[in-house]
């Protein structure tokens, strides 16, 4: 019996799958009852078809509050787009947390060149639809962009004040990304649990003729985002070496 409600389970989790692809973000699931009922399926097919999309984030259950959608943001790697756009702006709300001229890193120099001594260390925490999910450390050239370092960036995009105040605009970048547990730091800033997994995304941008713009550390809450590769042409699509 155990194993037909397991394979059951494989079929309901599908069937749910296609359920929730018709559904916003937010919204409510029947209950397992009712989910049991509407399917067709025993109460273990749903259980288990259940906390497998939990488990993957595709759903949330929290007690008195039922089985709601969760909706991850889908973010093309290859592109270049600020994640501001990727979310809609009325969505979303930046909190700068700190921005100070600090000496440049020495993981940095290669990065920013010898020239550059000092730099300007902005921490922004981001919520969308008032729930923290990205916590961000961008590095600037603080001589370059001096303006910068006692600029209100609440609500404000970086890309944008580069481009009003500088006339500059990344044009190519590359990304590295891990997957990291929250410390205790971490667990505070985003408001998780401490051990949970969360999405390391370092960023290297350019202007033309590889001049350096800025480098900054996303902390994304996994549950939250999904990454895709979208290549016009994969045969051209090489690393620049």
């Amino acid at each position: 019996m155990e194993y037909k409600d397991i394979s059951s389970s494989t079929v309901t989790e599908e069937l749910l799958r296609e359920m929730i692809m018709e559904l916003k973000d937010g919204d409510q699931l029947p209950s397992q009852r009712e989910l049991a009922e509407k399917l067709q399926v025993s109460r273990n097919a749903v259980k288990y078809a259940l906390a497998r999309l939990q488990k993957e984030g595709d759903i949330r259950v929290k007690n008195r509050q039922g089985i709601r959608v969760n909706k991850k943001i889908d973010v093309n790697l290859l592109g270049m787009r600020p994640l501001s756009s990727e979310l809609g702006e009325s969505n979303e709300q930046i909190q700068q947390l700190s921005a100070k001229v600090i000496n440049t890193p020495n993981s940095l120099e290669s990065f920013f060149e010898s020239t550059t001594k000092r730099t300007l260390e902005l921490k922004r925490l981001r919520l969308y639809k008032n729930q923290p999910f990205s916590f961000e450390i961008a590095y600037l050239d603080a001589q370059r962009f001096e303006k910068l370092v006692d600029f209100d960036f609440n609500n404000y995009s970086l890309y944008k004040a580069l481009k009003e105040n500088y006339g500059v605009q990344p044009t190519y970048g590359y990304e590295t990304i891990t997957c990291v547990l929250a410390d205790e730091s971490l667990r505070r800033t985003l408001q998780v649990e401490e051990g949970k997994p969360l999405y390391q995304v370092d960023s290297f941008n350019y202007e033309e003729n590889d001049v350096p713009v800025e480098h900054t550390v996303q902390y994304l809450i996994g549950s939250n985002f999904k990454y895709h590769f979208k290549a016009k042409n994969i045969f051209d699509y090489q690393e620049d070496l």
